[in-house]
């Protein structure tokens, strides 16, 4: 197991990537808190842990919430005693739209969740992770914050999670805590299967434009992030890694023939 008795804690581990990390975490030997707003998946996800033989615990958490981060931090090392890995995985998009036709108040709801949450989670646990000079924090971006798509506010909130998770590092290196962030293609999840149900997206010009011609699994993103948070990644620090079957490689190749 390569995270035995470590404890980390997955925000929005209530379901699709975020549940297949705390599952991933679990079965390689980590206690898992779930920080969800759906209580429901959120108490399901940590009885899904414990009956794999892991120790869970769920907490109804608005990561946008200054006091709800605090209480649920405060309710983990209660129950765990210290904080060794943390998921920045919550969060939420909008409709892909041209900025003149996006309602004004997705900045406000993606700007709090994607990435005032990621900021008030990474400030409380890592001030106990700096604290004992030992921790791992994962931020989950896109590849949305590295390449232009039509998302005016998730693409560019995406980006700053992408800076955030440099300065974090370089700031908390010293102090034994690494940071690192993984930046999703198209994953099917139930959110992108709901889009593909609603007519929102098209299934088969999405898998155009990926080189490997397949949707990204939940599962290999807990894979990629199973990876960073282990001792096989001990010197890996302040980095983005693309889990997006080819997408950001593709560039301008279809311009020249290629499909």
């Amino acid at each position: 197991m390569l995270l035995k008795d470590e404890v980390a804690v997955v925000t929005g581990g209530g379901m699709g990537i975020g549940y297949a990390i705390a599952v991933g975490l679990a079965r390689e030997g980590a206690h898992v808190a779930i920080f969800d707003v759906n209580s429901e998946a959120g108490r399901k996800a940590a009885s899904d842990i414990e009956r794999s033989g892991r120790k869970a615990f769920f907490c109804q958490v608005d990561v946008s919430d200054p006091v709800g981060v605090d209480t649920g931090v405060k309710e983990v090392l209660e129950v765990f005693g210290r904080i060794d890995i943390l998921i920045n995985n919550a969060g939420i998009t909008h409709p892909s739209v041209s900025i003149l036709d996006l309602d004004p108040e997705w900045l406000e709801k993606v700007t709090n969740v994607d990435f005032k949450g990621v900021y008030l989670c990474a400030r409380r646990v890592g001030r106990e992770m700096v604290e004992r000079r030992k921790g791992v924090v994962i931020n989950i971006a896109s590849v949305a914050g590295l390449t232009s798509l039509p998302l005016p506010v998730y693409g560019p909130i995406k980006s700053a999670v992408i800076m955030l998770t440099q300065i974090l590092a370089r700031d908390w290196a010293p102090h034994g805590v690494r940071v690192n962030a993984i930046a999703p293609g198209y994953v099917l999840t139930p959110l992108l299967e709901g889009l593909f149900q609603k007519g929102l997206r098209d299934r088969d010009t999405i898998l155009r434009s990926v080189p490997m011609r397949r949707f990204i699994m939940p599962e290999d993103i807990a894979n990629a992030a199973i990876f960073l948070c282990s001792e096989k990644a001990a010197c890996i620090t302040g980095v983005t890694l693309p889990v997006d079957a080819g997408f950001l490689c593709a560039g301008g190749w279809r311009a020249y023939g290629y499909e």
